[in-house]
């Protein structure tokens, strides 16, 4: 009986999915499974919406209520609030004062392993080598790259504005720049590095290796490209560090799996050049078959748990914007 019943329910939501793709789009599941497979841009439009989803159910199963914000309210996408330019306004169940979190939603970098040029063994070896062997070195000269850009655009814009007040340099001494993930226990030189890359041959090595979760390194990074003009003028590509609260990251594209990781917007680094805005791509860790694709301890300013992220950090929370909401 119980199995007659999984059966019929099992055909139900066929039925009612054949018909949702029919009465939509007016084909078969076929086609529409064969466009999903040669079209990036809806595959990745689906991913978006995907985490985005998956987020709210997170956040509703640890305590928070959310609400929806608008992709683009009446008027535009220039019509959204400038506090509130992310996916979702959030706060804890319970808390009846009108102090919202700004959640923005992403996912990974789908391509960040062929932009970092890893698509050989020398390239894998020297970033390797960087997060490793040479993490220390690698940090001390990163944060000294951002100081002096950042004090080159500091002075030529004091130079233009009467020495009007510039934003200061807040990057962390400990994770600098980009972001610097910590692969020290698990590469001991530069011999051990190019002796594990020798084993695999070139072909994992291939933009379609990486895409396919075959090839034996994977980079996550953060993929933020909107190009922004923040209150000094200076226009940037990458979100403004104000526009949100919080970012949630879904790792699903480089790890198999739905797993979220937070961060409060004011920790991250800003850009050198433009300390109101955002970084494109900040790294957060490489994963590598040498230990069998485990993620490694997350370094702050990044977090696994949405209630830590907001309880050690401490974001700054905003008024709701009805005129911001999606009532969907």
């Amino acid at each position: 009986m119980v199995y007659k019943l999984v059966k019929f329910l099992n055909k139900l939501k066929m039925n009612n999915l054949h018909n949702f793709i029919k009465q939509k789009f007016g084909i078969d599941e076929d086609l529409f499974l064969e466009i999903l497979k040669t079209s990036p841009g809806a595959e990745g439009y689906l991913f978006g919406a995907l985490g985005e989803q998956l987020f709210k159910k997170y956040a509703e199963e640890n305590g928070f209520e959310v609400r929806r914000i608008k992709e683009k309210p009446d008027g535009g996408y220039n019509a959204k609030s400038d506090d509130a330019r992310g996916d979702f306004y959030i706060r804890k169940h319970g808390n009846e004062k009108d102090e919202w979190f700004v959640v923005e939603c992403k996912n990974v970098k789908s391509n960040a392993e062929k932009r970092a040029n890893l698509t050989n063994k020398n390239s894998c070896l020297n970033l390797l080598k960087k997060y490793s062997v040479d993490r220390t070195a690698h940090i001390e000269s990163i944060y000294e790259s951002g100081i002096k850009n950042y004090i080159k655009s500091k002075t030529e814009w004091a130079e233009k504005h009467n020495g009007k007040r510039f934003p200061a340099f807040k990057w962390s001494k400990e994770n600098p720049g980009a972001g610097i993930p910590d692969l020290t226990k698990v590469f001991k030189s530069e011999k051990s590095i190019k002796t594990w890359l020798d084993n695999f041959d070139d072909e994992l090595f291939t933009e379609d290796a990486f895409w396919d979760l075959k090839a034996p390194v994977r980079l996550i990074q953060t993929h933020m490209p909107s190009s922004r003009i923040d209150n000094l003028g200076i226009k940037s590509t990458g979100p403004l560090v104000s526009e949100f609260n919080i970012l949630c990251l879904d790792l699903f594209l480089r790890t198999g799996k739905h797993e979220f990781v937070f961060v409060n917007s004011q920790n991250l680094n800003h850009q050198a050049k433009a300390p109101n805005h955002l970084q494109q791509n900040y790294t957060i860790d490489v994963l590598t078959e040498k230990d069998n694709f485990q993620r490694h301890k997350l370094l702050k300013p990044w977090y696994d748990d949405l209630n830590a992220c907001i309880n050690e950090t401490k974001p700054k929370p905003r008024k709701l914007d009805l005129s911001q909401l999606d009532y969907r």
